[in-house]
């Protein structure tokens, strides 16, 4: 699925992104069609591609948008899901005392593997084990629209390895979390290809509503840590972690 010539041998190709289609126009209804890409040199954009007579064809990305356009639209169903929030792994309050604890006692929060956003190097870190930094929080007054990120950057992959972490936030037992809790914020994912020389990518994720429910969205500071689950991480080099705000 990571290579255009082959994507479309991968059984699971369209329905995937038939599922992304439909859930994107359930995030512009969410947005009250807000959303739409109004850019002239995006819009303007085209592929060229060989339809059912082998012709080859140029469609443009202005063209394919709107689904009514192509003659179809998506039945509207229940979505108990939509407004469903995870619940942390512990009580906000006692996972902030608990994360307090363990910095004042600097046992844990001082070893290799716990460090501030400051003290990351100019080399990185390689991330052969999990690693949680100490991000400043850069609290204020959220405008509307706004949201809070986290940025990871500066992460350096081979071209040809499959690497996978997970991200959560304010994190209290590794051994005991996975993504149906609501310290996960995220997941960085790289797909082969493109050669085996080394690339740096940034990740940003969305995380307002995450604070929100940990009780966090006003602290000084959060924990950020970067879970491996893939071998390659032992490759992977982290530039550093971040906080900044985006509209």
């Amino acid at each position: 699925m990571g290579k255009f010539y082959s994507a479309a041998k991968d059984p699971i190709f369209f329905a995937h992104h038939a599922n992304i289609d439909r859930l994107w126009e359930v995030w512009r209804e969410a947005h009250k069609q807000q959303l739409d890409i109004k850019d002239p040199d995006w819009l303007d954009s085209f592929f060229y591609f060989y339809d059912e007579n082998l012709r080859l064809v140029r469609v443009k990305v202005g063209d394919v948008v709107d689904t009514i356009k192509l003659g179809y639209s998506y039945e509207q169903v229940h979505r108990p899901w939509l407004n469903m929030r995870p619940k942390p792994s512990y009580p906000p309050k006692l996972a902030r005392q608990m994360l307090k604890t363990k910095e004042k006692n600097k046992l844990e929060m001082l070893s290799r593997t716990h460090v501030s956003s400051s003290e990351l190097d100019a080399h990185g870190r390689a991330l052969d084990a999990s690693l949680t930094v100490k991000v400043r929080n850069h609290w204020r007054k959220k405008e509307k629209e706004e949201e809070k990120i986290i940025v990871v950057h500066g992460i350096e992959v081979k071209g040809d390895a499959y690497v996978k972490f997970d991200v959560y936030v304010n994190l209290i037992d590794q051994f005991k979390i996975s993504p149906k809790f609501r310290e996960f914020a995220g997941t960085f994912a790289h797909i082969p290809g493109g050669g085996a020389g080394k690339r740096k990518i940034d990740l940003k994720l969305g995380v307002s509503e995450l604070l929100e429910d940990l009780e966090a969205d006003e602290d000084e500071s959060i924990w950020v840590t970067l879970l491996p689950t893939t071998p390659s991480c032992s490759n992977v080099t982290i530039g550093g972690v971040r906080m900044e705000y985006i509209k």
